[in-house]
């Protein structure tokens, strides 16, 4: 790690250390790295940081929000609607059945304020790699048997952190993310990490938390202390 710059701090992390996350990085932005290592994105991960997009000169930008999205896994809004469909014998729902097809239709989606998806082809491999270690998982929502949505995130120890989600049917990935959220408390799993605050994650019960509030929440999650 190489500190390229003072204030604000910029970092370039060519190892697998990381600086403090309490440091006042501009905009959550805390230096980039060459790859996206399974070792650098763990440490990453397990410290609050997490890679957003890769630049045109190949570089992955890492970040640490002054603000993050958490959602208790006891607190996820349901609704009368959304219960009917999830005991609907139409409806099913799996965990690591379909990862590849998963974060593929991830990198597809669309999103407000965006040109193009940050999923790009070094994003989808690295993920992979982590799934294959057991380090990342996804989540399906099958209708009659077809895959309609889902999502897939980061799982280390007690600490998951979603990536990234789709949908082709409606509320597909809502009750996914239902489903988890139950899994999760069955398993003392308290929080998932939304990262960036959404409208449509607000609404499913996520709220927003100071870095100084959730930076120990993550760490002894991931840690399992």
């Amino acid at each position: 790690m190489i500190k390229v710059n003072d204030n604000p701090p910029l970092y370039l992390l060519d190892d697998f250390s990381f600086p403090s996350p309490y440091e006042d990085f501009e905009d959550g932005f805390v230096g980039a790295s060459y790859d996206l290592h399974p070792k650098r994105l763990l440490e990453g991960y397990s410290n609050g940081f997490f890679p957003w997009y890769q630049d045109e000169d190949g570089m992955y930008h890492w970040f640490v929000l002054n603000e993050r999205m958490l959602l208790k896994t006891d607190e996820v809004k349901n609704t009368k609607r959304l219960l009917q469909k999830l005991r609907s014998p139409k409806w099913e729902f799996k965990i690591n059945t379909r990862f590849d097809d998963v974060i593929k239709m991830c990198s597809k989606v669309k999103r407000k304020h965006e040109s193009g998806t940050w999923i790009n082809d070094g994003f989808i491999e690295a993920y992979t790699t982590l799934h294959r270690l057991g380090f990342v998982l996804s989540v399906e929502s099958y209708y009659e048997g077809e895959l309609v949505g889902g999502f897939y995130g980061v799982a280390i120890n007690k600490y998951f952190s979603g990536e990234s989600m789709f949908h082709i049917k409606p509320d597909a990935s809502k009750l996914a993310l239902i489903y988890f959220c139950d899994i999760l408390k069955q398993n003392d799993i308290e929080y998932i990490d939304c990262q960036v605050p959404s409208e449509h994650l607000g609404r499913m019960g996520g709220k927003v938390y100071k870095k100084e509030e959730f930076i120990p929440i993550i760490q002894n999650a991931a840690k399992n202390n």
